[in-house]
């Protein structure tokens, strides 16, 4: 048994898997192992893997699930590690991530996830922001943003938190491996948002901790989710929130939920109106509306109209 398994679920990367897992096998902390998870990559991803000898990387190929939740539930499976790491296959692992996040968990033993701050870069490299969660207020509500040691976080703030917005990076991500159920695998009905659907399901029953120090790049490519317009990320994003709203029992929490997916609907029908497309304009403010009503759901309904 390791101490640490990093799983990085791989499709077409063969631009920066290598650099990728470099930067996890120079980390400063060496006792662990590395998951690759060939979602069934159709470029040279699989030469770039294996042109790569470590004894520590474990190398796995399947046919294409169509999302990234399917070859992370092969990692949990597979790992061996006492902390999980998730980390994407184009993201760079700055090499105190292990040491630190490990001992965060190990001085934290009441806590089962550890989440970190973060920098973005683009395509080539280059740095976008050097503080990804500066502006993210609703993190900044729960913990003094000038500390640097890890922050203990109680399931009754993280959680309606992370409903409001994810500021969790996926690749900054540590859990605890004997605390996982069965139950606790990421959706792979979901295009994209299972990983948000996961940190909001966990922090119902569990502690987090957060460690304000930039341990990782997240890279930012043109193709990715996170740059794709609204209609194509709404829908699995709504229907994570969907999921929520149906495994939560306290009201208010329901009524958050609630919101924020009304919220999503009348993003979505903005959306539609962009592209001049007033069907699914009208379609998604009807639905925002059907939740609750909202002057914007109005004025985009009516818009969609006339």
């Amino acid at each position: 048994m390791c101490r640490a398994s990093i799983i990085v679920p791989v499709f077409n990367a063969e631009n920066y898997i290598e650099e990728t897992l470099k930067s996890i096998l120079h980390q400063s902390f060496s006792d662990f192992e590395i998951i690759v998870v060939n979602d069934g990559s159709t470029d040279a991803t699989e030469e770039k893997v294996k042109g790569i000898i470590d004894d520590r990387i474990k190398y796995i190929k399947q046919e294409n699930s169509g999302g990234p939740a399917g070859p992370r539930n092969i990692g949990l499976r597979e790992s061996k590690g006492e902390y999980i790491f998730i980390f994407d296959a184009d993201d760079i692992m700055l090499p105190e991530k292990l040491h630190l996040s490990v001992s965060a968990m190990d001085s934290h033993p009441e806590a089962d996830l550890l989440f970190t701050n973060f920098a973005t870069i683009d395509e080539q490299g280059g740095q976008l922001k050097e503080n990804f969660l500066e502006e993210y207020e609703t993190l900044w509500e729960l913990l003094d943003r000038n500390s640097s040691s890890p922050i203990v976080i109680d399931p009754e703030l993280i959680c309606p938190a992370l409903v409001r917005v994810n500021f969790i990076g996926t690749s900054s991500v540590a859990l605890r491996k004997k605390t996982l159920l069965s139950s606790d695998i990421f959706n792979e009905s979901l295009k994209n948002s299972d990983d948000r659907l996961f940190w909001i399901l966990f922090s119902r029953n569990h502690k987090f901790i957060f460690l304000n120090k930039v341990l990782h790049q997240y890279r930012i490519l043109k193709n990715s989710i996170s740059n794709q317009g609204f209609i194509r990320r709404g829908p699995s994003k709504i229907r994570a929130l969907e999921i929520v709203r149906d495994n939560l029992n306290a009201p208010e929490l329901v009524r958050l939920v609630n919101k924020q997916i009304s919220n999503d609907y009348v993003s979505m029908a903005y959306a539609y109106k962009q592209k001049g497309n007033r069907k699914g304009q009208r379609e998604n403010a009807l639905k925002s509306l059907a939740i609750r009503m909202n002057i914007k759901a109005i004025k985009l309904l009516i818009s969609s109209i006339y």
